[in-house]
């Protein structure tokens, strides 16, 4: 298993160790943010902590060559910022395959069913119907931004999970939700802020764009994510340090010094951070941090869910009409969808999102459990799909919260923090900036959300030149 990433540099000789721009991290928001400000002449260098590019985006290749992404991987309609990016850069999209049916397993009974409602009866389906209003409803009532006034100080003290507990009333539809939150926050509803939910939703303009394959799954991109990163890299001319952390940043009102363990001091006239708050934490500040900025980072949340791919020679699963896609309410393994490359004679491969913050048996979490859970992912998906399953060529999985300098992959911000401290993700600090994809509203978490951010963190930087 190989991870595909682009090729980093060393620093060309930079003038007294003095640039316009540091980009601390070198993911989607700060490859792009290195681009565009490059292009706009300001010389830019790019440190990242990993000995690898591309931050939250990670694509793997199996032992068949398939292509297959750890982190962020689909891209739809109304994702306007990503999709013109991908234009730019000639990079094709993967329609996301969805011919045939989809699985439900329920209460120890496993359905087919087609299109983007499961069978969930009537009863289910009034109950669904109304929680997806209810939720809708609330994401255009708070308007962007969504952060502020006392309706959304109102949601903010309440969890998604306690929401359910009070109006949702079926199993399947609360099941369907559960895996709206898994696959979006990587937590349980009850760790995550009822506004955090509801402005995501609004974010991506209705829960029903979040859940249906026409939607924000309808694409993914050709030859993995990574290679979005890695075009963008491409780029920058080697302005970027990789195994190269910023664990220190002194400031003054005009310029800020980073360095990090045996490397020689960068000053800057402008630091643009895109790590997501709990990963900057490990950053140490002279003077301090303003206390809501720090108060941010200390109490910021990652939802611990990981990814776990199964390869195989052809995708079996379509010669018996199915597409892929399940949803359950048991095991490790709750949601799936084939993510094969394309082509005739390409290999099969089957995602399964593995919610590993709530995992019962914290055996499976330990150092080296990796053999344990595949065999439960396995155990899980035999239920779904027959014993085909069991005789994968490749298995791939990748823990996000146990990378080093990564907090997690997708943010789950917990009650009571967002309307307090959610304008301080984005309020510069003297030449300090900062990116990401929790820190827009349109598209929060996604990439979508992190070229967004790239955008107007650029745009600051180049306003506070003039």
């Amino acid at each position: 298993m190989q991870a595909h990433t682009a090729s980093a540099n060393h620093l060309p000789a930079v003038p007294s160790g003095e640039v316009d721009v540091v980009v601390v991290g070198a993911g989607l928001a700060g490859l792009l943010a290195a681009r565009r400000l490059q292009q706009a002449g300001m010389n830019v260098v790019v440190c990242e902590a990993k000995d690898r590019l591309g931050g939250r985006m990670l694509t793997m290749t199996s032992r068949v060559g398939a292509p297959v992404d750890a982190g962020a991987a689909w891209v739809g309609p109304g994702q306007k910022a990503v999709l013109a990016l991908l234009e730019e850069l000639g990079i094709a999209l993967v329609p996301q395959y969805d011919d045939g049916a989809n699985l439900l397993h329920v209460d120890g009974r496993t359905y087919r069913y087609r299109g983007s409602v499961p069978p969930v009866g009537p009863m289910g389906l009034l109950d669904l119907g109304r929680a997806q209003y209810a939720l809708d409803r609330m994401a255009h009532r708070l308007g962007p931004p969504p952060w502020q006034g006392t309706y959304a100080r109102r949601l903010d003290a309440q969890t998604f999970g306690g929401w359910m507990r009070r109006h949702v009333h079926t199993r399947a539809g609360r099941m369907v939700l559960e895996a709206a939150a898994a696959s979006g926050f990587g937590c349980r509803p009850e760790a995550l802020s009822l506004l955090a939910f509801a402005a995501h939703v609004g974010g991506a303009g209705g829960l029903s764009s979040l859940l249906e394959v026409s939607g924000a799954l309808k694409y993914r991109i050709a030859g993995g994510a990574g290679s979005l990163t890695s075009r963008l890299a491409a780029d920058l001319d080697g302005r970027i340090l990789t195994g190269h952390p910023i664990t220190h940043i002194s400031r003054t009102d005009r310029t800020a010094c980073v360095k990090g363990p045996g490397s020689a001091p960068i000053t800057a006239r402008h630091v643009l951070i895109t790590a997501d708050p709990a990963t900057a934490q490990a950053i140490t500040h002279d003077p301090p941090l303003p206390s809501a900025r720090a108060e941010l980072q200390r109490r910021w949340q990652m939802g611990h869910a990981g990814k776990s791919h199964l390869v195989y020679s052809r995708p079996w699963w379509r010669d018996q009409g199915l597409t892929g896609a399940a949803v359950t309410d048991r095991g490790l393994a709750r949601m799936t969808f084939d993510v094969s490359p394309p082509g005739p004679d390409a290999p099969g491969v089957l995602l399964a999102f593995v919610d590993l913050g709530d995992v019962d048996d914290p055996a499976l979490l330990r150092a080296g459990a990796a053999p344990e859970r595949e065999r439960q992912v396995l155990d899980d998906l035999e239920a779904l799909f027959g014993e085909h399953v069991r005789d994968p060529l490749d298995h791939l999985e990748h823990d996000w919260a146990a990378e080093p300098w990564q907090s997690g992959c997708v943010p789950a911000p917990p009650p009571g923090l967002l309307v307090s401290h959610h304008p301080w993700l984005t309020h510069a600090v003297g030449p300090l900036h900062w990116a990401g994809a929790e820190t827009s509203y349109r598209w929060e978490g996604h990439m979508d959300g992190a070229v967004r951010s790239a955008g107007r963190a650029v745009t600051e930087v180049l306003t506070a030149r003039r």
